[in-house]
């Protein structure tokens, strides 16, 4: 159907060829309507056969006033189009109408002639060529001439040879005026599409990204704010208060020591109270050992994100094993955001496990890197059933705004019963990065 519809199309064209002709003087007078009118219609043409030429008018309107991005990024016009008069009248007045609808036009203009001889022309011949056996007769005989012979038929059965080539012309004809309609066709969707609606659509999708990435970042920074005070608070602030009230009773030990009598005794009392403080100054520096690790471990820093995946499976309360597939050139490009990103990501789905997978369980950390990327997979063999579209399921939404604020993304399969599966996929560099990084001269 849709090459019948541009064969078609091509011979009504073809067919209005002269009209055009004649008419197109007084046509100029009025381009700036005509052209405008013509390329929408060619697109309107365009569309019926599947082409990707949305409407000029629509695009206008969308550009004007493009509605909020939906979920795949896209945007919708809020406003109708304006009135077909005055979208006419103001064509003129915007680039499109000079980069789009009249180069539109006058390839069009060109295509048609192109079409008009080819369909006269083949059609002729064609028609001709299939007549003659039937025009052929003894009293007006048929004269063929084939460059220096010349046949002559005065039957049907002398030239019954020129209807397969007059039906072979015509397949030709109509093959020829098929290419011409899709390349109108193809034309059609080059010099189709508003660019600046196109770009407004394009902003206003970022803007929605990167609005919503900068409220993920103001949360995520709230959040391990409250971490590190609720860590400071409940552990090395707890242990630094004992330690500070231990030794002042070991200050008011040493000052009842006297040098008669009972020195030995208070001399063991104070050594006792002495091993205290140490034993609450060890706890303190743990406690900020903790908290420090858990800002960024320094295994992290120092020696990569291999190593600091398998320090986490050490630490892990689950049995832990760690697989790396990636050479090392590659797992020393990760960028520190990616490394980080990736390595709290593990290590939240690692106390997931712990906490929900069930007694026994078991569970696997693997690492793949390429120059591509990288994807880390993070599977247990406990009882699943996680869902990262429930309402308690806060800790996997925000491990999957993480992920994607370094250009990642995140797929958690977790059947009841079936155990865990999260996979974590992400560049070797966030894309902001590479841009800042492209755009530094």
């Amino acid at each position: 159907m849709r090459r019948l519809i541009l064969i078609v199309g091509e011979i009504v064209r073809a067919s209005l060829w002269i009209p055009l002709v004649i008419a197109l003087i007084p046509l100029t007078l009025a381009f700036h309507l005509v052209v405008p009118a013509v390329a929408a219609t060619e697109r309107t043409i365009a569309r019926a056969v599947g082409a990707k030429a949305p409407s000029a008018r629509l695009g206008a309107a969308r550009a004007r006033h493009p509605g909020p991005p939906d979920r795949a990024g896209r945007t919708r016009g809020s406003a109708a189009p304006e009135s077909l008069g005055r979208w006419l009248a103001s064509r003129v007045t915007r680039s499109a109408f000079w980069r789009q609808d009249l180069p539109l036009c006058l390839g069009g203009l060109l295509l048609t002639t192109v079409g008009f001889f080819l369909a006269f022309l083949g059609g002729i011949l064609a028609f001709v060529l299939i007549a003659l056996p039937i025009v052929a007769d003894p009293e007006r005989p048929v004269w063929i001439f084939l460059g220096s012979r010349h046949v002559m038929g005065t039957s049907a059965g002398d030239v019954w040879w020129t209807i397969p080539i007059g039906v072979v012309v015509l397949g030709l004809a109509l093959s020829l005026l098929l290419g011409l309609g899709t390349l109108r066709t193809r034309m059609v969707e080059a010099l189709s599409g508003d660019r600046e609606a196109d770009r407004v659509e394009e902003l206003t999708a970022q803007v929605g990204h990167l609005s919503a990435g900068r409220a993920t970042l103001v949360d995520a920074f709230d959040a391990e704010r409250t971490r590190i005070e609720r860590d400071l608070h409940d552990g090395a602030q707890r242990e630094l208060v004992a330690l500070a009230m231990a030794l002042g009773v070991t200050r008011l030990h040493a000052q009842s020591l006297d040098e008669r009598g009972r020195t030995g005794e208070l001399r063991a009392g104070l050594l006792a109270d002495l091993d205290a403080a140490q034993d609450r100054a060890e706890a303190a520096l743990q406690s900020l050992r903790e908290t420090v690790r858990g800002i960024r471990p320094a295994v992290l820093t120092e020696r990569g994100l291999s190593a600091a995946l398998r320090d986490l499976a050490g630490r892990s309360p689950l049995p832990t094993t760690v697989a790396i597939r990636g050479s090392d050139a590659d797992l020393r490009a990760i960028s520190s955001p990616v490394a980080t990103t990736v390595y709290f990501a593990v290590a939240e789905a690692l106390t997931n496990a712990a906490k929900h997978a069930g007694v026994g369980a078991r569970a696997a950390v693997e690492l793949a890197c390429t120059a591509q990327g990288l994807s880390v997979v993070v599977a247990d063999d406990g009882c699943g059933g996680a869902d990262a579209r429930a309402s308690g399921s806060t800790g996997l939404r925000g491990m999957t705004q993480r992920v994607e604020s370094v250009g990642g993304a995140l797929a958690v399969v977790s059947p009841a019963g079936g155990g865990t599966r999260l996979t974590i996929s992400a560049p070797l560099t966030p894309p902001w990065a590479a841009d800042a990084a492209r755009a530094t001269p």
